[in-house]
């Protein structure tokens, strides 16, 4: 039995590190949730920083559109002016999240979050966002696209 026992668990401790090692090595940062009217909105991670138990990573992405285009999203349907709820499993450090609105593939307007909540436009179209947030172990920005009917 003890024979068994010295076999198995080391065996149990390389499965274990196999799924599980790279998240505990250098982690990457929670993924929010982004639902309109109880719909969730398909989110893609961006460019991150980040610091796991024995190390951390910096992972640069392409621009918010060309993640948008890579990932061939179609955009959730909305209404016009209809309440983005962004929501972490692990929240952001204290005022650390902020909004863009991609006006195009170089140029951005900064959004007002309150209460983790945006306000979607009023005129119809597709539109591109990217959410920043910093936590203890790093920050990172993610990625989404809506389309106002």
């Amino acid at each position: 039995m003890k024979r068994i026992v010295l076999f198995v668990f080391p065996i149990i401790l390389l499965i274990a590190f196999a799924f599980f090692g790279k998240t505990f090595v250098s982690g990457e940062p929670p993924l929010p949730s982004i639902t309109v009217d109880g719909k969730p909105i398909t989110v893609f991670q961006g460019s991150y920083c980040w610091r796991g138990f024995l190390g951390g990573k910096c992972v640069d992405m392409a621009s918010p559109p060309e993640i948008i285009k890579f990932h061939r999203v179609v955009p959730e349907k909305i209404s016009p002016e209809s309440i983005l709820s962004i929501n972490f499993k692990n929240e952001p450090l204290s005022d650390s999240v902020r909004a863009n609105l991609w006006i195009s593939d170089e140029q951005t307007e900064e959004l007002s979050i309150n209460d983790n909540q945006l306000i979607a436009p009023k005129e119809k179209g597709v539109y591109v966002y990217d959410i920043y947030a910093r936590w203890d172990k790093g920050d990172a920005s993610f990625v989404f696209s809506i389309e106002v009917e």
